[in-house]
């Protein structure tokens, strides 16, 4: 069986493929003078995709090998990397960022249809838990220190494209630990039309379960998805963080919190309930979210409370994969964990979108208080599911 800490890195562009929007295009984006609803949009359209990545996780399953998907994706997330650290941020060039940032969103979603099947493959199930807490290291750690180090190149590099470049060739070095792992089988052996039958019949049984019919509704609920997270380098500011100050807590100081987050997450999604351990996250998520509404607007508090909400975030993140991997066993693995995933995102999406446009009413605290509000409701209505459906 291979080391589940390969998924870590192979899974480290699609985490970039929401850090660099979140981390260097949000604060491009305030800098330009625009909104920070406007960031909050492009934020949203890198979510976008992994909503509803389940639609097309078929062709994952049905058509080129794991890895074929996975070079082919990963190279178009490259190109996009490098246009959008070279296009010039305004209000002009919005709708083509936006665009390009949408283009690669939906190239990402394919990488982890790709290593969703590698990993199940490759990974002893007994382990579950521990390789969903490497799977999202990667991820987080691309959102977090990827994110942060894109702006950093951005803001340094002799020019944006040079910075661009570098990024690049990060992402697709990120290809070598393809070489240590073993392809799964296809789906099936007949036709198309058969194997996608075959699919369908696998999700069937899943979701005909008690287990995956809560683990779903759980998914769908708007919980340790980290609204806040995603637009931190916007609002910045207010706690009188400098852009290079933003790059290393947002970045490396971030990216070190994710990890620890997602693999202590890992390490006690195996230990306890799934569901159990998703809840406690998501419950200590909101508790961070309240202390920074009454934190002292510092730059000490602004490294010490984002960091801690982001190893909560991770936490959250490991958990609910470990859970839908867990559920994922047989044929179909793509489709079945983008089914979960993207149910949760879901709710991320429209919250991250209501998080910028809370901003803009009611500013900083309106944003995190809506946060707060937000995650009490979904955790009562997660109990109540919970005992409603075990009794």
């Amino acid at each position: 069986m291979s080391h589940p800490s390969l998924f870590g890195i192979l899974y480290f562009p699609y985490g970039l493929m929401v850090g660099v929007p979140a981390v260097m295009l949000g604060w491009l984006a305030t800098r330009a003078g625009l909104p920070v609803s406007a960031a909050a949009t492009i934020v949203g359209t890198a979510f976008a995709p992994a909503a509803f990545k389940f639609l097309w996780a078929p062709i994952g399953d049905l058509t080129l090998t794991r890895k074929r998907w996975y070079v082919l994706a990963n190279a178009v997330c490259a190109a996009v990397f490098f246009g959008m650290c070279t296009i010039p941020m305004s209000a002009a060039t919005l709708p083509l960022i936006t665009t390009l940032v949408l283009i690669g969103a939906v190239a990402a979603t394919f990488i982890a249809f790709a290593l969703q099947g590698l990993l199940l493959h490759n990974c002893d199930p007994s382990q579950i838990g521990r390789a969903a807490g490497f799977y999202q290291t990667g991820n987080m750690m691309g959102q977090t220190l990827g994110g942060g180090a894109a702006l950093y190149l951005v803001r340094h590099s002799p020019t944006p494209a040079v910075g661009g470049a570098v990024l690049a060739a990060a992402v697709l070095a990120c290809n070598l630990p393809l070489l240590a792992l073993r392809e799964p089988p296809r789906v099936g052996t007949g036709t198309l039309g058969a194997r996608a039958r075959e699919v369908w019949s696998e999700l069937r049984t899943m979701l005909s379960q008690r287990d995956g019919r809560l683990a779903l509704l759980l998914a769908f609920l708007p919980i340790g998805t980290g609204n806040a997270q995603f637009l931190f380098s916007a609002v910045a500011s207010e706690w009188k963080a400098s852009a290079d100050f933003v790059s290393l807590v947002l970045g490396l100081v971030a990216g070190i919190a994710i990890a620890l987050g997602t693999l202590g997450g890992g390490w006690f999604t195996d230990r306890v309930p799934h569901r159990r351990a998703y809840a406690l996250a998501c419950a200590a998520q909101g508790v961070l979210a309240l202390v920074l509404l009454f934190s002292p607007r510092e730059p000490w508090a602004f490294a010490v409370l984002t960091a801690c909400y982001t190893a909560t975030l991770g936490s959250c993140v490991a958990a609910i994969t470990g859970m839908s991997l867990a559920l994922a066993k047989g044929g179909a693995a793509s489709t079945k964990v983008s089914l979960f995933l993207g149910v949760n995102t879901l709710g991320a999406l429209g919250l991250v979108k209501g998080a910028g446009w809370a901003h803009d009413l009611w500013g900083t605290p309106g944003m995190l208080g809506t946060e707060v509000v937000t995650v009490a409701l979904a955790l009562v209505v997660f109990a109540v599911i919970s005992r409603r459906v075990l009794t």
